[in-house]
């Protein structure tokens, strides 16, 4: 019988040296452990032999430490991304602790990505952050937030979309892979002041691993319904001293096509609106591939340089043309890659940072010709080229960050007849040019009982059309365009437990280029003039809310009332000018009013008993009051946003064994345009241009087995109600999936 010893000691946090109360001290791949008391200390009886023991706590870092030969052990942990109260956020461009942050923000968490095992971001956000989304099966997606409408393409998005602080480069969202991010930051409100063009909505930040220390990583495996087969590599840490890396691989592929769902729990739609009697999307198959890459160095103490890039590609991806397939089958090839490189440096009371970085989003389209043989129907493609310089500057708790941001966005489309025949594209060409210069005042004042944020952003946007191919007419001349958008956000912490938040903000979005600027004729003749005098869509939102939080970190409330004014709809019309050609021009005519409200409720039962084990339940929801569009006093409901979207779940962890995750998502109604009123064998009676999609309620569930601290396997139920809904009108997503997910750690 192996020889026992005592080992003592105490936890701390390693951000401020406070003891740990509750902490979690096991002999690693054993369930035999102790807590810390009161003071942050414990004793733990250990084999003589034990090679290592694991400290873990809600809110901060597993680490595994070797007891060695002594018997007192002094631990720290570092915070990790979820604690709640003391996570630090990036998508303000500067370092602040959520808890200072007047403005409403959500993190959805590394344990929401692992427990949830989204397909990519959309499928991630629509399950955590109450968003509105636009799904095509097929690598296709977009979302939205507070009530504008989501893209899923173009340069005029609502939502910044953001990696590490920098643009994303990307306009479809399902092109972004969750491996190797470590969490996500949803800012709701306008961040045109902070970003420039495409902010109306909010912020969406995702973070990427940056791994340091002893090399360590995962590898796992799975398999489910629709012969879906999951594997991804992540690994990282330090080579050298000042010399670490991250490098994650994915693979998905479903080879076969997906069942869509055979229940409609909570509605009773019509036939015509809702596909009920089809049981498989046809031609809905889809591999992707994708990889990424970093490394970083540390120069000296304080200058540090990291380079990092990715590589998605979903080649023969199908292309369903709706549940019915009424648009035809067809085919596509999407790739996006990136490559940035941050520069960071501090001097004094100086936080510099210079972000160069490139991005491109490319899609190709297939048809099959009358000999059945793919041919390449029409590309394009998107080319981003950009920098941000910026740098921080701290006075005791005051600080200022300034900077400047350029980037220009390349647009270039290709179509073609047949194989051997090209023609003129849908669009032509075109170049929108950017130049930022940006400021915000932060102040903390009562040992930050008041915390107040002021900024503003200047921007310069330069629209150009460019040569293309097949069209007989461009203007290539430039127009320009600059405007300023201010921000105000204070927040008052009257007791600690609990704050009062508030902003107001303007923002905007760009018009596409082809708007603007030039004049063109397509190869029907047709003449398209873009307007000078034609304004970005305005906006200016303001909120207010309450939070409560407990020191513990067991029970955290929001609510939080928000109110937009939408102004300068860009639409398409057409003109005749004095020599009475026809001709398509852009205008500025509707406007919008949108308000609502969102709340999001959570708490852990396990702060009752020291947090030994974690039982948390969750609740978010957000209800639009109005959402309409106005023009010329007529007023109509906004198109593919839902008045009312939230979700429900209770999840269970005892820091050993098990982790269980059980999920309700519910979707109201929302109106769309019938495009499919124009075939008649698909919609026979249902002839209005604007129908209502009825609601839904999807249930998601998840149980992780941990084998030992090395091995884990996860049972995982998507849909498991088998709810039928779409995304998309005429799109029904996919139904039950059922899978298992074996995990290595190493």
């Amino acid at each position: 019988m192996a020889e026992k010893r005592v080992v003592s000691g105490i936890v701390s946090s390693a951000s401020d040296g406070e003891p740990l109360v509750g902490a979690s001290v096991h002999i690693s791949g054993t369930g035999i452990g102790v807590v810390t008391d009161g003071q942050g200390e414990f004793k733990l009886e250990v084999p003589e032999n034990t090679s290592e023991i694991t400290f873990s706590y809600t809110g901060y870092e597993t680490r595994k430490v070797s007891p060695g030969h002594g018997s007192v052990l002094k631990v720290s942990l570092e915070e990790s991304g979820y604690a709640t109260g003391e996570i630090v956020v990036y998508s303000t461009r500067s370092i602040e602790k959520l808890k200072n942050i007047p403005r409403k923000v959500e993190i959805v968490t590394g344990k929401d990505i692992e427990a949830l095992d989204p397909v990519n971001a959309t499928d991630l956000l629509k399950k955590t952050s109450g968003v509105d989304v636009i799904e095509y099966p097929g690598v296709l997606s977009g979302v939205s937030i507070r009530g504008f409408s989501p893209k899923f393409s173009g340069l005029d998005q609502n939502v910044t979309y953001l990696i590490d602080g920098r643009p994303a480069g990307a306009t479809n969202l399902a092109t972004i892979d969750m491996n190797n991010i470590e969490r996500v930051e949803v800012i709701k409100g306008p961040s045109s002041a902070l970003y420039g063009s495409q902010g109306m909505g909010g912020s969406i930040n995702f973070i990427t691993k940056k791994s340091m220390g002893r090399i360590a990583g995962n590898a796992s495996i799975g398999y489910s319904s629709f012969s879906t087969l999951d594997g991804s590599v992540s690994v990282g840490g330090s080579l050298a001293d000042r010399f670490d890396f991250d490098l994650g691989l994915r693979s998905f592929n479903q080879n076969d096509d997906y069942k869509v769902g055979s229940n409609t729990l909570i509605s009773d739609p019509d036939p015509e609106v809702l596909e009920q009697e089809i049981g498989t999307m046809e031609n809905s198959t889809y591999a992707t591939l994708s990889g990424n890459l970093r490394f970083g160095y540390q120069i000296d103490d304080r200058i540090r340089v990291d380079t990092r890039g990715e590589i998605y590609q979903a080649h023969s991806v199908k292309s369903p043309g709706s549940i019915w397939g009424v648009y035809g089958h067809g085919e596509k090839d999407v790739d996006r890659q990136t490559l940035d490189v941050t520069m960071t440096g501090e001097w004094g009371v100086h936080n510099v940072r210079f972000k160069p970085y490139w991005s491109e989003e490319k899609s190709v389209y297939y048809k099959k010709d009358d000999d059945g043989f793919n041919y390449r129907s029409s590309t394009s493609e998107t080319e981003w080229l950009g920098f941000q310089l910026q740098d921080e500057v701290a006075f005791s708790k005051q600080r200022f960050t300034g900077g400047i941001d350029y980037s220009t966005a390349d647009v270039v489309s290709r179509s073609f007849l047949d194989a051997e025949t090209e023609k003129a594209p849908y669009r032509p060409n075109q170049q929108l040019s950017s130049l930022g210069l940006f400021g915000e005042i932060g102040v903390s004042l009562f040992d930050e009982k008041v915390i107040a944020n002021l900024g503003g952003r200047y921007d310069m946007t330069v629209y150009k059309l460019k040569e293309t191919p097949f069209f007989s007419v461009i203007d290539t001349d430039s127009e320009e365009y600059d405007n300023f958008n201010p921000s105000v956000s204070v927040q008052y912490r009257f007791i600690p437990e609990c704050k009062i938040h508030a902003s107001i903000g303007r923002a905007f979005v760009a018009p596409n280029p082809y708007e603007k600027a030039g004049f063109y004729v397509d190869s029907n003749g047709m003449e398209t003039r873009g307007n000078p005098d034609l304004k970005p869509e305005t906006s200016v939102t303001w909120d207010a809310g309450l939070t409560y939080e407990t020191q513990n970190g067991g029970f955290r409330a929001d609510v939080t009332y928000f109110s937009t004014d939408w102004e300068d709809f860009i639409q398409t019309v057409s003109a005749v000018d004095d020599d009475d050609t026809v001709y398509k021009t852009f205008v500025n005519l509707n406007a919008a009013e949108m308000n609502g409200v969102e709340f999001e409720v959570s708490y852990d039962f396990g702060a009752w008993d020291d947090y030994r084990y974690s039982l948390r339940l969750f609740t978010n929801f957000t209800h639009l009051f109005s959402s309409k569009t106005m023009d010329d006093e007529i007023e109509e409901e906004m198109l593919y946003v839902r008045q009312n979207r939230g979700s429900v779940g209770i999840e269970y962890d005892d820091f050993k064994l098990f982790v269980a995750r059980l999920t309700a998502r519910y979707i109201g109604d929302r109106f769309e345009q019938n495009w499919f009123r124009y075939y008649d064998e698909v919609r026979p009676t249902l002839k209005d241009p604007i129908i209502e999609i009825p609601a839904s309620l999807i249930f998601d569930a998840s149980v992780a087995f941990r084998v030992n601290d090395t091995n884990k396997v996860t049972v995982i139920a998507k849909n498991f109600l088998d709810e039928n809904y779409t995304e998309k009108d005429g799109y029904n997503m996919p139904g039950r999936s059922l899978g298992v997910r074996y995990t290595v750690n190493f």
